[in-house]
């Protein structure tokens, strides 16, 4: 078993040939971000500051959510993840935060040595 994002599923498909390897779709998953951020000393080092900007702001355009789409990104916008219905399985997506507080938490508690995934977890079976 993989636990993996939607993308890689694809990846899978394209490698080792589509229908050799199952996926399952949860109905409810957490929302994977992706975080991008300009990094103010660098850009004011640089006088790119408006640029950078640009391009962070682009990303979050509909022309950038269909470039995702083609890449099997789960598109962030509505609209485009509509046109893209037949891609992307209907999931009910939540933060970390509603459920586990800070990723700082969710991994202390959870991924860190001795936490929840290590309980779970039986190597080799």
């Amino acid at each position: 078993m993989l636990i993996t994002f939607e993308s890689e599923v694809v990846s899978v498909d394209r490698e080792f040939g589509k229908g050799k390897v199952d996926a399952v779709y949860p109905s409810v998953s957490i929302t994977a971000e992706n975080p991008v951020a300009v990094v103010e000393r660098t850009v004011a080092k640089k006088g790119t500051g408006a640029l950078a900007k640009a391009y962070l702001d682009y990303l979050y355009s509909d022309e950038a959510q269909e470039i995702a789409a083609k890449h099997a990104i789960r598109p962030r916008s509505e609209a485009v993840l509509k046109k893209h219905a037949d891609q992307f399985k209907p999931i009910k997506q939540f933060t970390v935060a509603k459920y586990f507080g800070s990723l700082t938490e969710a991994q202390k508690v959870h991924f860190n040595d001795g936490g929840q995934f290590d309980k779970l977890y039986t190597p080799g079976k």
